[in-house]
């Protein structure tokens, strides 16, 4: 969100972008990428790694873009479609910083590896990249004004 506050390139649509590519990009890497294994979670190199992540996450934001230009019959230009991939590619990249915070981690190369391990429903943690969300938002927009010391 932050990123397409901050760019202020066509801010309504590029704000219900990022909202689509959010929600749909975590959804298709949980979806295709997590299974239970013992009743612990596990996580599939397919979306879970930091090569084939980004290509998930720009191929949505490709093929988005692509959808709905055809729906208003028109063709999108280059920068939109860059900026709908590169939206894409970071939301893919910071699902995988959130899952790297987790027990079931992440791929890199050939091993997996965590960085914390937090369970997966930690509500703390949750809550704490909501809000930091929320903050990011509201700095790209201009709303956030600085602490004065």
């Amino acid at each position: 969100m932050y990123v397409t506050c901050a760019s202020q390139v066509y801010l309504p649509a590029s704000l219900f972008l990022a909202v689509w590519l959010a929600i749909t990009v975590n959804f298709m890497i949980d979806a295709l990428g997590h299974s239970r294994r013992s009743d612990r979670p596990v996580r599939s190199w397919i979306t879970h790694s930091v090569l084939t992540a980004p290509v998930w996450g720009g191929s949505i934001g490709f093929l988005t873009s692509c959808i709905v230009f055809a729906l208003l019959q028109s063709v999108p230009s280059d920068e939109v479609l860059a900026f709908s991939v590169g939206l894409g590619v970071l939301l893919s990249y910071s699902h995988l910083l959130l899952d790297s915070l987790t027990e079931g981690g992440i791929f890199l190369g050939r091993g997996r590896m965590a960085i914390t391990h937090f369970r997966n429903g930690n509500l703390l943690l949750n809550a704490l990249f909501s809000v930091l969300g929320i903050l990011l938002a509201l700095a790209g927009l201009g709303q956030l004004q600085p602490i004065p010391f």
